[in-house]
């Protein structure tokens, strides 16, 4: 399917229509799964998606409408439904974005996607599997070893003429793992995302996931106390993504953040800098142009503890009186663009985790967390399940479970002490390993 010649016929069909305002967004997708099991392959998917969306603004009133069927009629059909979602819709400031040049300088796409041969990506999940047997008698079970790609192709037209297009890939790999002693048995995680393919590295994935779940045999709750507590960089990283919607522009107009009237007050530790930065290579979410047609830019949301700015697309700036920060993001063609992440990343500090590890006397180091995503987006009020190591003196004294960590976001970046330097990628999240100064742990 030629989808270029799919949107000059719908640009075709609008101008035809006099409307004044509209854009085009368009995706089409092809990728690969395969699951492992006991040796065997358990299940193979072959996704393939494409579908156009279209926006019409007539008379200062918004209408949207998608469609799967990108045929001639399929196309036709959507405009109409726009043109009919837009007579039913309240007047409102709606802008389209105007051309601008994109300052990305790398390819999103690994130009060796297609000669990778269905053999080679069996074969892939099947050594993933079979590294994590290998690595420690304990492991007992793979409950799973997984591959998979994709290789996207985005297209974008609006009524100012300002049209692009690009093209994205992605490999990943993920394992769960079961690892016993005795009468106790443990789960290990984990994965790996990059978007070239000659970057996955499954003996790594395997060895974390094995580590995951033989550090933790033996687990046992603590003493309920207040103590410092290290977030490693992904329950870090699974923390920042519930806070994410924080920062967003379209949360701050409905009253929904944690940080509305925020901005330029200092809400973290100064110790801590984030910034929105789509113009990372080793970034999931980097990309030349956000889903509306805004040109990216790297830009601090806080820095030195400071909230420095939000996260906007097109609308939400103009009602929140801000300039647009590239991040107008659709959750599908279904959807439409509203502000959200592209790539989060916290700035690394100095110290490596054994350094971090040392500086309290006491600690306890989070290796995984369960209900993060709970967190009270407007209190910051949490409570959340734990597992992970108690380090005294660098030494570990016993590997913890069946706990909790409790209080509100809004201290908790408060009290960050240190900021480590083992930066690691959780989908489009990058963060080190965290020191919080102390934080209430319940336990027995």
């Amino acid at each position: 399917m030629n989808m270029l010649k799919e949107i000059e016929k719908a640009v075709n069909l609008l101008k035809k229509q006099n409307i004044e305002k509209f854009d085009i967004f368009a995706t089409i997708s092809h990728g690969f799964s395969v699951e492992v099991k006991d040796k065997k392959v358990e299940k193979i998917k072959v996704p393939l998606k494409k579908g156009v969306a279209i926006r019409v603004i007539i008379d200062g009133k918004m209408g949207f409408a998608y469609t799967r069927d990108t045929s001639d009629d399929g196309i036709r059909i959507a405009i109409e439904c726009a043109r009919d979602n837009a007579s039913g819709s309240d007047p409102d400031e709606y802008e389209i974005s105007m051309p601008a040049k994109p300052s990305i300088e790398f390819s999103l796409s690994d130009e060796n996607f297609k000669n990778i041969s269905l053999e080679r990506k069996i074969e892939i999940a099947k050594a993933l599997e079979e590294k994590a047997y290998s690595l420690d008698s304990r492991v007992k079970k793979v409950r799973k070893a997984s591959y998979s790609d994709s290789i996207t192709k985005v297209f974008y037209y609006n009524s100012n003429d300002h049209s692009f297009s690009y093209e994205t890939t992605a490999y990943s790999l993920s394992i769960m793992v079961k690892a016993e002693d005795g009468s106790d048995s443990q789960m290990g995680w984990d994965f790996d995302a990059v978007r070239k393919f000659s970057n996955l590295n499954s003996d790594l994935v395997a060895s974390r996931a094995v580590e995951n779940a033989t550090l933790l045999l033996g687990a046992k709750p603590i003493k309920t106390q207040k103590i410092p507590v290290i977030f490693k960089n992904t329950v870090f990283a699974e923390l920042i993504d519930a806070l994410s919607a924080g920062f967003l522009g379209n949360n701050v107009l409905r009253k929904k953040s944690l940080f509305t009237n925020r901005l330029g007050f200092e809400i973290a530790s100064h110790v801590l800098s984030i910034h929105d930065n789509p113009l990372t290579e080793d970034g999931m979410g980097s990309r030349p142009y956000d889903d509306e047609g805004t040109v990216t830019r790297k830009k601090a949301i806080i820095e030195r503890g400071v909230l420095k700015n939000f996260l906007v697309d097109i609308y939400s700036a103009r009602k929140l009186n801000l300039s647009p920060t590239g991040n107008g993001i659709r959750h599908g063609i279904e959807s439409l663009p509203q502000s959200g992440i592209t790539n989060l990343v916290v700035e690394p500090g100095a110290l490596n985790l054994e350094q971090l590890i040392r500086t309290p006397e006491e600690v306890l180091v989070i290796t995984d967390a369960m209900g993060i995503h709970t967190i009270n987006p407007i209190s910051g009020e949490f409570s959340i399940g734990v597992s992970g190591l108690l380090i005294k003196e660098g030494n570990i004294v016993q590997p913890v479970t069946g706990c909790t960590v409790a209080g509100n976001v809004k201290k908790l970046l408060q009290n960050i002490s240190e900021v480590g330097r083992d930066s690691r990628w959780l989908g489009n999240i990058s963060s080190p390993s965290v020191l919080i100064k102390e934080l209430m742990v319940g336990g027995e």
